[in-house]
């Protein structure tokens, strides 16, 4: 995903996929809209040290560099969207992904009706939703491994937009039909990542080349 500055809150997808003759492409210039604020360094796969604002907890920017697609969720029986290659689970309204910093379950899904979590946190993002807006979600690895930093960004995901042209509040969002086109395209066993922030950022991490 490719913006045009560090506080710009929307964007293009383009997907590539590497194959025997190099890297192909799959989908170009699918438009996304990112966090109000626009992208910050976040925490993934890509070098420390890099130029430009880091990504904070409610600092309303989606993050940059280089993340794993981890799995799915959404709030209706897999069949109902297709086939995917990525692990997928159907949420109820004891789903939880912990944003407070002080919480021992920061920047992971909590079921509450399990019954080894112990409530210990102040905010939470609710992942069933009656808007629609979580109906199918891919979850983007930012700040979660090797480990988790309290306080650099939390429940950061893939999702529909709620309009289109409307920011978020830190993550990337598109029109559902091309959701559902990525969430069909991906598979887990070939390691999928996304590549994210503004053009000359991503031009300096990613080997595909964004036009």
């Amino acid at each position: 995903m490719v913006s045009d500055n560090w506080d710009s809150d929307s964007g293009k997808l383009f997907a590539f996929e590497y194959q025997k003759e190099g890297w192909v492409s799959v989908f170009r210039g699918l438009s996304v809209t990112l966090g109000s604020a626009g992208t910050g360094i976040g925490l993934g796969m890509h070098p420390a040290g890099l130029q430009g604002p880091e990504k904070r907890e409610g600092d309303k920017r989606a993050p940059a560099g280089i993340f794993p697609l981890e799995f799915s969720f959404g709030t209706k029986p897999v069949e109902e969207f297709g086939k995917t290659g990525l692990p997928y689970k159907i949420t109820s309204s004891a789903d939880y992904w912990v944003d407070d910093a002080k919480s021992t379950f920061y920047n992971r899904l909590v079921n509450t009706d399990a019954p080894k979590i112990r409530r210990d946190w102040s905010s939470a993002e609710t992942l069933w939703r009656s808007d629609g807006l979580y109906d199918l979600v891919i979850v983007v690895g930012h700040n979660r491994s090797p480990e988790i930093i309290p306080g650099r960004g939390s429940a950061i995901f893939l999702h529909r937009w709620s309009a289109p042209g409307k920011p978020t509040i830190g993550c990337t969002a598109m029109a559902p039909d091309n959701l559902q086109k990525l969430w069909s395209w991906l598979d887990a066993k070939k390691m999928p990542l996304l590549v994210q922030g503004p053009r000359d950022f991503v031009k300096r991490l990613s080997p595909p080349p964004i036009a």
